[in-house]
C-alpha cells in the first residue's frame, strides 16, 4: 500500500471525486459502508488514510458512474496521472 500521508490521500481523493466524479458502484462493487465501520471501530488518522487509499485504488480499477474510463481520464489530466502513480 502507498506511503501517502493522510493529507495527501485526502487531497487526492477530493481531486478525483470532485473533478471527475466518484468511482462506479460505491455501494456494490466497493462497499464504502465497510470503511465507515472501520472508522467507527478505529477512528484514527491512519485508518482514515487507509480507507481513502482503498477508495482511490478502487477508483482506478473501474469505470466511473458516468461510464468514463480512469485510463482515458488519466490520458487527458496530468494530475490524475500523478495520483495514479502514487497508488498503483
Amino acid at each position: 500500500m502507498t506511503r501517502a500521508t493522510y493529507e495527501q490521500a485526502y487531497a487526492d481523493h477530493c481531486y478525483l471525486w470532485e473533478t471527475h466524479g466518484p468511482a462506479g458502484d460505491m455501494s456494490g462493487g466497493y462497499v464504502d459502508q465497510d470503511d465507515l465501520v472501520k472508522l467507527l471501530k478505529s477512528p484514527t488518522k491512519a485508518m482514515a488514510r487507509d480507507c481513502l487509499v482503498s477508495q482511490i485504488i478502487y477508483w482506478f480499477s473501474c469505470q466511473l458512474d458516468d461510464g468514463q474510463s480512469p485510463d482515458d481520464i488519466a490520458a487527458a489530466d496530468p494530475e490524475v496521472r500523478e495520483i495514479r502513480e502514487r497508488y498503483t
